[in-house]
């Protein structure tokens, strides 16, 4: 883009309720709720001109040490905060539940059970409450290896969306 500079360090998602947050100094936006689009976009622009001169290594995300600190985090998702209430029997922070529609989401998932290993027998419980999750919760190891190998770069085919696609019930792109 010509004549505009880019911020690739403010990225989309963060800590629930943020839409946006500069993963240089850790500050995030979050509006408080529904707004009108205009407003989002209005805000996202100047949190983005706000940001553009942060630093690397201004900020470093803290520890995950328990559950509670990890939903304080920003590596939460739609499917990762479902496997969260069913694992400490409560309801979503994020109030709606889904399984993982795709790579990014299902590394959510990954890293949330990489913190917590013993949840991951656990998972047929998230079956149990949710039943689009049982073929997930059935595939669950194939698709541990397939994300294993897309972070060691031995597979970057659209082959895992696809069969997580077909998980839903959807057909393959």
């Amino acid at each position: 883009m010509k004549g505009k500079e880019r911020t690739p360090w403010v990225v989309a998602g963060g800590k629930i309720g943020e839409i946006v947050h500069c993963t240089r100094c850790g500050r995030g936006l979050d509006l408080g709720g529904p707004q009108a689009l205009p407003v989002v976009v209005a805000a996202m622009n100047a949190f983005v001109k706000i940001h553009k001169h942060c630093r690397e290594g201004m900020h470093v995300e803290p520890e995950t040490n328990t559950p509670e600190q990890w939903l304080r985090g920003r590596d939460t998702g739609i499917s990762s905060c479902t496997i969260y209430a069913v694992m400490m029997n409560q309801r979503s922070p994020m109030r709606e539940y889904n399984v993982p529609h795709d790579p990014d989401d299902f590394g959510r998932c990954y890293r949330l059970l990489k913190l917590f290993p013993s949840w991951v027998v656990r998972l047929p419980e998230v079956a149990q409450r949710f039943p689009q999750w049982v073929p997930f919760v059935e595939n669950w190891g194939k698709l541990t290896e397939m994300f294993e190998r897309k972070l060691a770069k031995q597979d970057d085919t659209p082959a895992m969306y696809n069969f997580m696609r077909t998980l839903e019930g959807r057909d393959p792109l």
